[in-house]
C-alpha cells in the first residue's frame, strides 16, 4: 500500500528504471549513484505525506456521506410518523415524544400564532405565543440556528436551538407557525442543515399538521 511505501521501496524502483532519473532529475551515467540516496530520502517522505493526505481527504469525505445519509434516513421516518398520525393527539404525540429521538434531539415543539392557533392547541402541547414574539425567535428571518434562546420554550436547559418556520404558503394558523427543535450541544444544528433537512422537516410538519386540522 502506498502508506507503507520507504526509501527501500523507492530505491529498488529508480535502479529499475535509470531513465526517471533522466528524465526527472537529469541524472545520467556515472552521476546517478552517487546522487541516488541523495534524492530517495524526499521522494519517499512526499510519498508519504501525499498517502496521509489522501487518507485523510478520503476519510472526511466518507464521514461527511455517512452523516448526510443518516440526517436524511431521519427525515424519511419522520415523514412516515407523521404520515401515519390520524388525529391531532397522535400528530401532537408523534411531535413531542418520536420525532426527538428520531433525530436525536432534546426536544421538540410547535408553535402557534396566538391570532389563530387552533382551539385546542395548548391541551395538544402546543405553544401559543403572540405572532410577533413567534417572529422574534425566527430572528426576523424564516430559520434561527444557534445558542438557546426564548425562556419558556422547554422544561429543562438546552445547549443550543433550531427554530424553523411552517411554509408561509400555507393558510392560518400554518402560516405563522414554527417548529422548534432542542439541541443536545452546542453543534447540534449547521447551516447546511438549515437550508436543506430541516426546512424540508418543516414543510412536512405543517402540510400534515394542515391535514390533520381539517379532518378533525
Amino acid at each position: 500500500m502506498s502508506g507503507d511505501l520507504n526509501e527501500k521501496d523507492v530505491l529498488n524502483f529508480i535502479q529499475s528504471r535509470p531513465e526517471f532519473l533522466e528524465t526527472h532529475f537529469g541524472l545520467t551515467g556515472k552521476n546517478q549513484p552517487a546522487n541516488l540516496i541523495d534524492v530517495t530520502g524526499k521522494i519517499a517522505a512526499n510519498a508519504r505525506e501525499e498517502a496521509r493526505r489522501l487518507s485523510k481527504a478520503n476519510q472526511y469525505l466518507l464521514d461527511a456521506a455517512a452523516t448526510n445519509m443518516l440526517h436524511w434516513q431521519a427525515l424519511h421516518h419522520a415523514t412516515l410518523g407523521f404520515l401515519a398520525c390520524n388525529d391531532l393527539t397522535s400528530f401532537a404525540q408523534m411531535l413531542d415524544e418520536e420525532l426527538p429521538v428520531i433525530f436525536g434531539l432534546a426536544g421538540a415543539r410547535l408553535l402557534m400564532p396566538q391570532e389563530s392557533a387552533i382551539a385546542q392547541a395548548e391541551e395538544l402541547g402546543f405553544l401559543v405565543l403572540p405572532g410577533s414574539q413567534i417572529g422574534e425567535l425566527l430572528s426576523a428571518g424564516s430559520i434561527y440556528l444557534g445558542p438557546a434562546k426564548g425562556s419558556g420554550l422547554f422544561s429543562t436547559p438546552i445547549a443550543s436551538m433550531a427554530a424553523i418556520a411552517l411554509p408561509d404558503q400555507l393558510p392560518a394558523p400554518i402560516a405563522g407557525s414554527a417548529l422548534i427543535l432542542a439541541g443536545r450541544d452546542e453543534t447540534s444544528f449547521t447551516p447546511e442543515q438549515g437550508q436543506t433537512l430541516l426546512t424540508n422537516l418543516a414543510e412536512i410538519t405543517g402540510v400534515c399538521l394542515l391535514a390533520r386540522i381539517e379532518a378533525s
